[in-house]
């Protein structure tokens, strides 16, 4: 069926009129009989006499019919092609790849059919990967606020609970507005309600505000972070993705630290962009598998040294976010134990 579908669209007036192959196929089937009576007679391949010419036509016209239905039904080819696709995307969400490059009526509904499938496709990626967020940057903000709360039992004086109990409050007014922002997107079915607030921001800020999420987890385990002179520099950034972002990567390197360990932040300038660096000594990688781990549910997640779980989805979200600023990650090991360097860079702001 999709060679003849396909053999009616190879010629310049029939590839961009659906209705006209109908048409075109209707009116020959029409004429069979009349040309086969015709041939019949110039050739004189039988006496056509009495009911030899009604039985000839009678023929002719029986095969002709016959022929015109089977090839008007083979161009419902496309029809047939796009009503399976739905049917397998809506029930086992397989994504077709259908022919998008015939040009008549049936072959752009095969367009927008594909178009529609991808787009409800990745849509509901996104869906799933907002769920994958919401679940993973819940996780580790409340594991945070559990140790900060095991601190402010084991430490005694009003200083020590002030000082805590502000950055409770903190944290716990930042993760308020991402469930706001993320409840506005699974109304709205549009992200751009929340990632479109880009605005020009001082790196340094973005830094201090990653480290301050981290401080409690690196408490825990007595890692020290060290941050390096941050220059003066404005980056067009969302604020909260983009400090949440950094804060996975720094609440990385604490995760694969071992106690005691340090942590180490810094950046440099170059060619219009920002470098952040976040450097630890911790258990390292197989150089090789760097590009693994940004893999949205890694196999190379790893325990962390304290038995902290790995979802195995930071790293891919954290590139996700990285990537939807105009920057790039990367990350570097020289193995095993040697410690890992983990990389972000950022167009600077003029």
């Amino acid at each position: 069926m999709k060679n003849i579908y396909h053999i009616f669209s190879k010629p310049g007036f029939l590839s961009s009129n659906y209705t006209l192959k109908f048409l075109f196929i209707a009116f020959i089937g029409v004429h069979i009989p009349l040309i086969v009576l015709i041939i019949a007679i110039v050739f004189e391949w039988m006496p056509l006499k009495g009911w030899n010419v009604i039985l000839v036509a009678l023929l002719a016209t029986l095969v002709a019919t016959g022929l015109t239905l089977l090839l008007l039904r083979s161009l419902l080819w496309p029809i047939q092609q796009a009503k399976t696709a739905l049917q397998n995307y809506t029930r086992k969400k397989l994504v077709p790849a259908l022919p998008v490059h015939y040009t008549d009526e049936a072959g752009q509904l095969l367009q927008q059919v594909q178009v529609t499938i991808d787009s409800m496709d990745a849509l509901l990626k996104e869906r799933r990967d907002i769920l994958t967020l919401l679940s993973h940057d819940l996780r580790v903000p409340f594991t945070q606020l559990i140790s900060l709360g095991d601190l402010l039992q084991a430490e005694d004086g009003a200083a020590f609970a002030s000082k805590y109990g502000a950055i409770i409050h903190k944290m716990a007014s930042e993760q308020l507005v991402f469930i706001q922002d993320i409840i506005e997107i699974l109304q709205t079915g549009k992200d751009e309600a929340v990632s479109h607030i880009f605005e020009a921001k001082n790196i340094r800020d973005i830094v201090f505000m990653a480290v301050d999420m981290q401080q409690a987890a690196a408490s825990r385990k007595d890692i020290t972070i060290t941050i390096h002179p941050v220059p003066d520099i404005q980056v067009k950034c969302n604020t909260r993705l983009l400090s949440q972002a950094v804060s996975n990567i720094i609440g990385n390197a604490i995760k694969f630290s071992y106690r005691g360990d340090e942590v180490i932040v810094k950046l440099h300038v170059f060619s219009g962009h920002i470098h952040l660096l976040v450097a630890d000594k911790g258990i390292g990688f197989e150089s090789g598998k760097a590009e693994l781990l940004f893999n949205k549910f890694t196999s190379e997640g790893k325990i962390g040294t304290d038995g902290e779980v790995s979802s195995g989805v930071g790293l891919y979200l954290t590139r996700k976010v990285i990537q939807n600023h105009g920057g790039m990650i990367a990350a570097f090991s020289e193995g095993k134990n040697k410690g890992a360097v983990f990389t972000i860079q950022l167009p600077i702001t003029n």
